[in-house]
């Protein structure tokens, strides 16, 4: 079975993620509900994956997944 991409988030980027979102909940759940809905991270809206990867201190996108 494939896992969806919040389920392969590095936990230590879910903490991140959940740290700088601590005060914006709705804006939490749309990165949940994006990565939870999505199998391939090619299919996720740059404003995500741009907060995403804000919010990790990454430059790409497909770091914060596990292999």
């Amino acid at each position: 079975m494939r896992l969806s991409l919040y389920d392969r988030l590095k936990p230590e980027y879910k903490q991140k993620i959940a740290n700088r979102y601590a005060n914006l909940p709705f804006g939490h759940q749309a990165i949940i509900e994006a990565l939870s809905n999505e199998y391939y991270f090619t299919e996720i809206k740059y404003g995500i994956a741009s907060e995403v990867t804000s919010s990790c201190e990454l430059k790409f996108f497909g770091d914060v997944f596990n292999k």
